[in-house]
């Protein structure tokens, strides 16, 4: 037990860390993440322009996942290694350079290329961030600080709804066409925010200044104080951490809710033009909305979980709202229809993102965490190189999205039983 006076401190010193660190993380992102799933409305003129079938394009986007896949848990050994004030800053610099060098695509080959490089480029910043948060916040603090990163996921996709037209509306201006702005636009502000985090992210609480000693020896004994007992780092750790039942139900987890909900977003706008009748303009807006419902979720999901102490009953409540939605997407026979299951399911995917994020850091902890949440993330990313790509196939091969759509209900019904497992046998290992 702490005393009120160590109370207070604490909670001066997480109030400090929150709004010093957050934002700047948050920011980095949303950029992030707009750079990987913008290519969604750059489609709309750019497969037309390039000649890409469905099948291209589907396999093209996929590619980000698949590099991202394969160099996520290296990449967070080495943020381990070189700290994450200058890891998480290479990262952002180099997906900055190579998202606006997509505006250069001609050909297939050159759209596989570079989602590829993307993909590398990109990797290990959401679990690094995860890892960096784990740090800084005790557990029950831990849900609302990555409730506020992981927010900037829905709002990228808001702002992206937002801006996507009067982007391509730039088309013709210095010979450029609109998805060639819409490429440049939004990839170099990831050079300015990785130069801000190298000049700014501080490593960890006991190095920073803006904390007195009181608040700083506060909050390194709370983030040290967590319910799971010390990992091993023997010899055997890195497979043992893979091989734990706990990381692959997690990991499970995410698979299918990561695969299913980007599925969706990186063809977002032409299935909802198809589904709807509407246009882009308007296809556009409920896209945004969608964004800005998901993102109030997620920060009423990190209140709730970290007021009950628990994650289970709000991920599973989520992933029930999640599922309605998409089958209402997909079956719907009116636009409203197809309207209210957009915003359904991104009220489940606010909550559910949040609650299954933070339940990461409450069942592993210190190196397990580092290397578990990449594991989780790269078999992830790993099963969204492979859907996307079977989403465009079965558009080709049948005319039109309904048969993918019903996909992205089955997984997350999927989904709930491994969570009911997951929350069976939670006990440490």
């Amino acid at each position: 037990m702490i005393d009120q006076a160590e109370a207070n401190q604490l909670r001066s010193a997480v109030a400090k860390a929150r709004w010093r660190i957050l934002p700047l993380l948050a920011v980095g992102y949303l950029v992030a993440y707009m750079d990987r799933v913008n290519v969604s409305f750059a489609s709309t003129q750019m497969n037309v322009d390039l000649g890409f079938s469905a099948t291209i394009y589907g396999f093209g986007a996929g590619l980000f996942y698949l590099a991202y896949s394969l160099v996520e848990v290296p990449s967070n050994v080495l943020l381990m290694r070189f700290g994450a004030r200058p890891w998480l800053a290479r990262i952002m610099i180099m997906w900055g350079l190579i998202g606006a060098a997509m505006m250069f695509v001609k050909t297939p080959m050159q759209f596989y290329v570079l989602r590829f490089m993307l993909g590398l480029a990109e990797a290990g910043f959401f679990p690094g961030v995860i890892f960096y948060l784990s740090t800084w916040f005790p557990a029950r603090e831990r849900g609302k600080a990555t409730a506020m990163f992981y927010l900037a996921n829905p709002l990228a996709v808001a702002v992206m709804g937002v801006i996507s037209k009067p982007l391509l509306a730039l088309d013709g201006h210095f010979d450029l066409r609109g998805w060639q702005w819409l490429f440049l636009i939004e990839g170099l502000p990831a050079v300015a925010i990785g130069i801000g985090v190298l000049l700014w992210l501080p490593e960890r609480p006991a190095g920073v200044t803006w904390l007195d000693e009181g608040e700083r020896k506060s909050l390194v004994a709370a983030v040290e104080n967590h319910p799971e007992r010390e990992e091993s780092h023997g010899a055997h750790g890195m497979l043992a951490i893979l091989a734990d039942r706990r990381v692959l139900l997690l990991t499970l987890i995410y698979v299918l809710t990561l695969s299913a909900g980007t599925t969706f977003i990186l063809s977002g706008p032409a299935i909802l033009m198809e589904r709807t009748g509407w246009d882009l303009g308007a296809v556009g807006s409920l896209i945004s909305l969608g964004g800005l419902t998901a993102a109030a979720f997620m920060l009423i999901a990190g209140w709730i979980t970290d007021r009950r102490g628990e994650r289970f009953t709000v991920l599973f409540v989520a992933l029930i709202a999640d599922t309605l939605g998409y089958a209402l997407i997909a079956l719907a026979p009116s636009a409203g229809l197809v309207a209210a299951g957009v915003i359904l399911s991104q009220v489940g995917r606010g909550a559910h993102s949040t609650a299954q994020v933070a339940l990461w850091a409450d069942v592993l902890k210190d190196r397990r965490m580092a290397i578990g949440a990449a594991a989780i993330s790269t078999m992830a990313n790993l099963a969204t190189f492979v859907l996307p790509f079977g989403f465009g196939w079965a558009r080709d091969a049948t005319g039109s999205y309904t048969a993918g759509l019903w996909a992205l209900p089955v997984m997350h019904v999927l989904t709930m039983v491994a969570v009911v497992a997951l929350w069976r046998s939670r006990k440490p290992a």
